[in-house]
């Protein structure tokens, strides 16, 4: 078994659950083999770039602010901060008038549910469960995914110390044998920009009625 082939066997059992997920999303800090999120907004603005929300996230707290106060907190070119602004402005998320930029509206209200992020291993367990950690930085709940066979080896108080779940697979099995802890460390514009990747892949609607328990530490409240 590859694990290309476990990822495959996570990614049918993510489908038929109608839960929606993205491969290999690229996050600076690392690259979960898969990322899946439940109950994020439909209507979120997905927005990839972390300097962007930083900049957003600058306005919102101060509904108004001028040019030159962008450039001086983030010290950044004034053409690539107007470049930004503008996007922003595109997206109806900010109004520009002169030389000032107004919020008009907030996407750090919008419900961004949980996220997930699986790291795929055949053997190496201590490889897998590094990778993970560093995925507690965006993710609700971070968990290592090895064949059955193999779960045996691994050292099960270093996962329940930092909170790191594991999923067995076991032919089209998805087992979950140890429940993962909340993250944490999860920075919220980090959240927001993994939270866009997946419903920018996902072209389909949850299937709400078919998400419940796919995972413990995940517990239906709507």
């Amino acid at each position: 078994m590859l694990e290309t082939d476990i990822v495959q066997k996570i990614n049918n059992y993510l489908t038929y659950k109608g839960v929606r997920f993205s491969n290999e999303s690229h996050m600076g800090i690392g690259i979960p083999d898969i990322s899946l999120n439940i109950g994020a907004n439909n209507r979120l603005t997905p927005i990839n770039d972390y300097f962007m929300l930083l900049i957003l996230e600058f306005i919102s707290k101060k509904k108004i602010v001028s040019f030159m106060e962008l450039v001086s907190e983030f010290s950044l070119p004034s053409a690539r901060v107007k470049q930004y602004v503008n996007t922003l402005a595109k997206l109806c998320l900010v109004k520009i008038k002169n030389e000032s930029v107004q919020m008009i509206k907030n996407v750090f209200s919008t419900k961004l549910g949980t996220t997930f992020s699986i790291e795929v291993k055949i053997k190496n367990w201590k490889e897998a469960y590094l990778q993970a950690q560093r995925y507690l930085c965006f993710s609700d709940y971070s968990y290592v995914a090895l064949p059955d066979k193999y779960i045996r080896n691994v050292n099960f108080d270093c996962f329940e110390e930092s909170g790191i779940g594991i999923l067995s697979i076991n032919n089209d099995k998805v087992e979950e044998v140890l429940t993962a802890k909340k993250s944490e460390k999860c920075e919220l514009i980090l959240k927001y920009i993994i939270t866009s990747k997946i419903i920018e892949n996902w072209n389909t609607s949850e299937k709400r009625h078919l998400r419940k328990n796919i995972f413990s530490s995940y517990s239906m409240k709507d």
